[in-house]
């Protein structure tokens, strides 16, 4: 049995699209993860170990990647890895790489806002937050002091 795992990633270029011999879509793409982290004494940002993971991802979750995430975009993928071994064709030396088969995969919200597929922002009904300074009747509720904060 593989071992499942869940990356967080950068895509290194726009997820490609092929066909099987049966029809079965077959998204390729390249994600490159990298430990980020703040060097105390400069205050700059440094690149420390870096790890580049081939992703394949099948069928309708194929179809729904290439339209969804692009070169750049951060992804969270989760799946099955194993390590793919081949001989180089020029040398014959032995090779081999990490590689994920994908069970999911989904643009990460951290750095930006994913506008919804069935409405633009504006369209969308306002959240509940921003209903309650919409103005209209205010709330009669008062919290007690012993009551929880949330």
């Amino acid at each position: 049995m593989l071992p499942r795992i869940t990356i967080d990633g950068r895509l290194a270029a726009d997820p490609e699209l092929r066909f099987g011999q049966s029809g079965t879509p077959i998204c390729r793409m390249r994600v490159v993860a990298s430990d980020r982290r703040l060097n105390q004494q400069t205050k700059e940002w440094e690149d420390g170990d870096t790890l580049w993971i081939d992703v394949t991802a099948f069928k309708q979750l194929a179809e729904n990647v290439v339209e969804s995430v692009q070169k750049g975009d951060l992804v969270v993928i989760t799946g099955k890895i194993k390590t793919e071994e081949w001989e180089d064709k020029d040398s014959g030396a032995k090779r081999s790489k990490i590689a994920m088969i994908a069970d999911s995969v989904a643009a990460s919200l951290a750095f930006r806002v994913l506008p919804h597929a069935g409405a633009t922002h504006a369209q969308r009904a306002p959240s509940p937050a921003a209903q309650a300074y919409a103005g209209g009747e205010p709330s009669t509720y008062a919290p007690q002091a012993e009551e929880p904060p949330f």
